[in-house]
């Protein structure tokens, strides 16, 4: 018998074990499918060499109708930290605007102004520390990348010279802008919850973690959740808990986790054998995530990754293994910005310019040195969801987001076009211009609107940012109560993790994703 059970030990999940398991007399496991992040995790520069393999959970949509019928990858962390141990570490909180909409769509509580002191209390900023929007002496080490490659100079100087002016926090005033991302890296290594908050938490012996077992169901009786059933080593195991039992398992698996427990829309429950327990229609639904279309340029200069070689990469490893310094603390993603597709908007395009001249996130390499492009949607249209094939906890749900098909006045790909347009008008300002030799087939062959939406259509990918599949709210979608995040209908179960958002925030979703277990924490103690 436990207190709380946490199931999984991600972003959120090592929150919420560090924040509950400071109250000695409560009793808390935290169980996670995966296990102990790897080595590669720790060093900034090699999370994509992560991708497809048993730290990831390698989800693929289903066929996509909206892009030409692709099947997109959609990496997923499967190990202690979770995403946040698998991704590139950025630090973004979101426009203002994002939160006060929160509370304008019937979350009271959830408005900039209640969310910021919770941004503040959990960072530990090396340069905006005293600033009136940042913190100190929080879990989260948040630092200016501590290297940066010429060509990332390069892109930041052509930018401004596009009319982008210098923006240097993201975080602060304005988003707007174009500049050097701040990143959860602490003396060169990925400094995510993982170590930031579970870490420490894991020497207090009310603090029990199980790794390696998948969680099968949610065990309820009497409208209330009273503990999980979970494979440990192909044994089916139960654990019980008397006080409440906290879903962090992330926008595919806390959707995917009620319904095997028979808690979402009855109809579809029953179509794949699942018994209901509780109809709650909203679960997995609403599912939005930030898509992304790249563009590379080759260059006529050593610049990036892409120009490495085999023995400056294991050199550079070796520095980092003996001093935590050089290339490998870059995550190669550092020059970046926040723009505007038309007047009228706050930005809503996310910039990159990735040193890295390979396709697909490294799964396709170039053979020489260059620039990728990254133009990221911040504020999508499109609507997905997430379904179960059957009742096979082993089984991966269906992962549909419904891109560009959902979106039937096409904004999201009006907006996308811009953003390519923008990139390429990046690419041809001084000083960058000079370095770059071309743009790379197949995107270079595209010029007229029609021609570069059949190339998003064919090539763009997701960031990796799914939201909104248990959101908060009082309609009647909606799947957790905003006050408590506890599942509507329900004694003792919680959502905690970016499945509750009501809507996607203007920027990347871990530092949101902390937020959100953080308050959670707060109601549960309170």
């Amino acid at each position: 018998m436990y207190d709380t059970i946490i199931l999984g030990a991600g972003s959120a999940g090592c929150v919420m074990a560090n924040r509950l398991s400071a109250d000695p007399a409560r009793k808390v496991l935290l169980l996670e499918a995966g296990h102990a992040a790897p080595l590669a995790s720790d060093i900034p520069s090699d999370w994509v060499t992560m991708f497809n393999t048993s730290a990831d959970w390698g989800f693929h949509t289903v066929p996509q109708e909206g892009c030409r019928g692709r099947r997109i990858f959609w990496p997923r962390g499967k190990m202690v930290g979770g995403s946040g141990a698998l991704n590139a570490m950025i630090y973004i909180r979101g426009l203002p605007s994002d939160y006060d909409g929160w509370e304008a769509m019937g979350n009271p509580g959830w408005s900039w102004d209640d969310v910021l002191p919770v941004f503040k209390a959990s960072e530990d900023n090396q340069r905006l520390g005293n600033d009136a929007l940042h913190g100190t002496g929080g879990p989260l080490h948040i630092s200016d990348p501590a290297y940066t490659d010429p060509g990332e100079h390069l892109w930041l100087q052509a930018a401004q010279a596009a009319g982008y002016k210098l923006n240097e926090d993201f975080n602060g005033t304005d988003q707007e802008g174009v500049g050097f991302f701040q990143f959860f890296i602490k003396n060169g290594e990925r400094w995510g919850t993982g170590k930031s908050y579970l870490r420490p938490a894991l020497e207090r012996p009310n603090l029990t973690m199980k790794t390696g077992v998948r969680i099968t169901r949610i065990l309820v009786e009497k409208g209330r959740a009273v503990g999980v059933e979970y494979l440990d080593k192909a044994h089916l195991q139960t654990a019980h808990a008397s006080s409440e039992v906290v879903l962090s398992s992330g926008a595919i698996g806390s959707p995917q986790l009620l319904m095997l427990s028979g808690i979402g829309p009855a109809d579809e429950l029953r179509a794949v054998d699942v018994a209901p327990v509780h109809d709650l229609p909203g679960v997995g639904k609403d599912l939005q995530d930030h898509i992304n279309i790249p563009i590379t340029f080759s260059a006529n200069q050593k610049i990036g990754i892409g120009a490495l070689t085999g023995e400056e990469w294991d050199t550079s490893f070796k520095q980092w293994q003996d001093d935590r310094t050089g290339l490998r603390t870059s995550a190669w993603v550092a020059a970046a910005g926040h723009v505007r597709s038309r007047p009228d908007v706050e930005p809503d395009l996310q910039l990159y310019g990735a040193l890295s001249s390979h396709r697909d996130y490294a799964r396709f390499l170039h053979s020489g040195s260059g620039v990728t492009f990254h133009s990221t949607l911040q504020r999508p249209n499109s609507r997905g969801e997430i379904r179960l094939r059957n009742a096979d906890p082993i089984e991966a749900p269906m992962i549909d987001p419904r891109y560009f098909t959902s979106d039937p006045e096409g904004v999201d790909l009006a907006t996308m076009v811009e953003g390519i347009r923008i990139s390429r008008r990046i690419a041809a300002q001084s000083p960058l211009a000079e370095v770059l030799s071309g743009e790379l087939p197949p995107s270079a062959e595209c010029e007229s609107d029609a021609d570069l939406i059949n190339y998003i259509r064919g090539h763009c990918t997701t960031l990796y940012h799914p939201s909104s599949t248990c959101r908060m709210g009082t309609d009647a979608r909606a799947v957790v109560d905003p006050k408590t995040l506890k599942v509507h209908g329900l004694d003792g179960l919680h959502v905690a993790d970016a499945s509750v958002m009501p809507k996607m925030i203007s920027g990347n979703l871990n530092a949101p994703t902390i937020m959100i277990a953080e308050r959670a924490a707060q109601m549960i103690l309170g």
